[in-house]
């Protein structure tokens, strides 16, 4: 049980990301900034929660600066009409040469931000999960974010099937043309995406530094980002697949932590998460093709 409930932690910052990303996935919009957001809502959230000591105004201000990276992403993605992919690979540079600058610049350091200053979100004990002997082992005692995610997931689905602003996001997504006949204003729509993606991340950011280390690292995010992407794609741009690959994506990430304790090679554990992706992609890439050759489809 300690593995799943260690999975399903270290899964919400991919699942958060994932689920943000799948808005702007539905609107046509390839988030490759998903990466950057995350690590300057990170940033910020222990910055601030080191200066006021508050976890509330770090979240706020993770909040705001994920809102910023959104539109700075927007204005050159949507209004400029930029590559997606340049932009987003722009973004996340951006976010990890600044932080690096500010940490040194602000702190006269180096790497990691660590300090008794920095206030975090402590786990919650849920009373009514203690009457359930296994699911009280795997859902009980997380962080506030961890249960956040697991409303959001709700809410994802609800908005994306159910909501006018959903309706709205997959047809500017399927069809463009169509959108603007109707009168849906599509760059506003991907705004909204971008900014709903944005939201997300921030939270994404906030539990990695604030709830599960209480410090900021350079590059913390270590790719999750991309991570979240593929988790979309796998779970083919729905809200409950994507969740179910983020968890899977955190499985191979948690195999990863329970090696580290093992003599095995630091730069090879790190792999770990990377090579569950490659592998499920391969695995999906193959079952897409022989579902194809049975339908009669050929790329021929």
């Amino acid at each position: 049980m300690e593995i799943l409930h260690t999975a399903i932690r270290v899964t919400t910052p991919i699942a958060l990301a994932a689920l943000g990303g799948l808005f702007t996935h539905k609107a046509g919009v390839l988030n490759i900034a998903l990466e950057g957001m995350m690590l300057m809502a990170a940033f910020m959230g222990v910055v601030t929660s080191y200066f006021t000591g508050s976890p509330l105004l770090a979240i706020m201000a993770a909040f705001g600066v994920s809102l910023i990276i959104g539109l700075i992403f927007s204005f050159f993605g949507i209004t400029l009409k930029g590559n997606f992919i340049i932009v987003g690979l722009a973004v996340n540079m951006t976010a990890y040469g600044i932080t690096a600058f500010w940490l040194q610049q602000w702190f006269g350091i180096r790497g990691i931000l660590s300090s008794d200053k920095i206030i975090g979100l402590d786990p919650i004990d849920v009373p009514i999960l203690n009457k359930i002997p296994i699911i009280s082992d795997i859902f009980n005692n997380h962080t506030p974010i961890v249960y956040v995610s697991f409303l959001l997931l709700l809410i994802t689905y609800i908005t994306l099937k159910h909501t006018k602003i959903g309706l709205h996001i997959r047809v500017v997504g399927e069809n463009e043309n169509a959108a603007k006949a109707v009168g849906i204003k599509v760059n506003k729509i991907r705004y909204i995406s971008v900014l709903l993606s944005s939201l997300y991340c921030a939270l994404a950011g906030v539990n990695l530094s604030l709830e599960s280390l209480n410090l900021f690292v350079e590059k913390m995010t270590a790719e999750r980002g991309f991570i979240a992407l593929a988790a979309i794609f796998s779970g083919k741009g729905t809200a409950l697949g994507t969740y179910l690959f983020s968890f899977i994506f955190g499985l191979g990430e948690t195999f990863q932590i329970s090696l580290q304790i093992f003599d095995v090679p630091g730069s090879l554990i790190q792999t770990i998460p990377f090579i569950f992706v490659i592998i499920i992609l391969t695995f999906i890439g193959i079952k897409n093709k022989k579902n194809k050759i049975k339908r009669g489809i050929t790329n021929d």
